[in-house]
């Protein structure tokens, strides 16, 4: 006599793997983060010097070789300036997406990302 297949093992594994892509699509639709900055203060040929700031893997912000805490970034992110952003690469995402939903709320001229090793 021959044994039948069993069907049920292969229908489970396919149900579980569209779990695990619904899931997965779900969670990086999450990761996403919509940034609004005006458009009426970037100038053609503007000399104006970048603020360059660094965004470390523990989640402290380097101005200048000094840490700055986010009350302290007001007054240089008030004026409007060119902000260049250079992110450790083993900077947790979470920390990132905070970041730049504060950045958010202030007028910059522009943004420059940058991952660094």
């Amino acid at each position: 006599m021959r044994k039948r297949k069993e069907l049920g093992q292969s229908s489970d594994i396919a149900f579980l793997l569209i779990i695990f892509f619904l899931l997965l699509s779900g969670v990086a639709a999450s990761h996403s983060l919509e940034l609004n900055m005006s458009s009426s203060a970037i100038l053609i040929g503007e000399a104006q010097d970048p603020l360059e700031l660094t965004l470390k893997h523990d989640g402290t912000l380097l101005f200048q070789d000094r840490v700055l805490q986010n009350a302290e970034l007001t007054p240089f992110l008030n004026q409007e300036p060119h902000l260049s952003l250079a992110i450790e690469a083993k900077t947790d995402w979470q920390t990132v997406v905070s970041l730049m939903s504060l950045l958010e709320q202030y007028p910059l001229s522009s943004l420059s990302l940058e991952v660094m090793p």
